[in-house]
């Protein structure tokens, strides 16, 4: 059963790769990431010199340009949730963007978090749904399943702003109107995944977890872009 298990899995990412590309971005905050080697292992955002203040670093996960500064970020740069002085600013974020314009059209965009077991979808900044809130709901109800059926680990399929009010992310980019009107007619189904667990290990998940955590992230990336390649979003 493992090996048909195998044999499948390897059969299907033939077939997406002979209709599309995966474009993989490991990380997109590489000082911030070597900080938390060298001086603090919890460092959230990046290691830009915020003028006026003697705090460094912003949440790159506030400073896109989407409803920026709408709520769920801070304007003091001592914030763990800190936007920027403007939408944009960081050129970690600006890469990210130009990145994905330069890859265009794109119909479908991931971001990975840690940690709470959730797939979570636009919006972040409103309450009001997404002019395709059933379909992003479906997949993302979907990709719980299929991520629950390798391990038996629940993860909750939910718009972003039932976690807690967010702007300016990145997933909310992929899905709007900026990211939109360079994709060439698409509209990216735009998700954030936070991973495991619910919080007993937290951001400390023990190495002997991370491999499942995968295999369940396969499983749920295979739903992803099935999902994606037969029901496109369009603007």
């Amino acid at each position: 059963m493992v090996v048909y298990g195998k044999l499948y899995l390897v059969q299907q990412v033939t077939n997406f790769l002979e209709k599309l590309e995966v474009l993989v971005v490991p990380f997109v905050n590489p000082d911030g990431y070597e900080y938390t080697w060298n001086t603090d292992r919890m460092w959230r955002k990046n290691r830009a010199v915020n003028g006026g203040s003697s705090c460094r670093g912003v949440d790159l996960n506030r400073n896109y340009n989407d409803h920026w500064n709408e709520g769920g970020s801070s304007s003091n740069p001592c914030s763990e949730t800190y936007h920027g002085p403007s939408a944009e600013s960081e050129p970690e974020t600006r890469v990210v963007t130009n990145f994905f314009r330069n890859n265009a059209p794109i119909i479908g965009a991931i971001d990975w978090h840690s940690f709470s077991q959730l797939i979570l979808r636009p919006y972040g900044w409103t309450n009001t749904n997404s002019p395709d809130e059933s379909k992003l709901r479906e997949l993302g109800d979907l990709m719980s399943s299929r991520a629950y059926d390798v391990h038996g680990k629940q993860y909750t399929s939910q718009k972003s702003i039932g976690l807690y009010p967010t702007s300016g992310t990145a997933s909310d980019w992929f899905y709007g109107d900026d990211a939109t009107s360079g994709n060439f007619g698409y509209r990216a189904a735009g998700f954030t995944i936070e991973l495991r667990d619910t919080g007993f290990y937290g951001f400390l998940l023990p190495a002997d977890q991370i491999i499942p955590n995968g295999e369940e992230m396969v499983a749920a990336v295979q739903t992803f872009i099935e999902f994606c390649m037969d029901h496109p979003l369009h603007a």
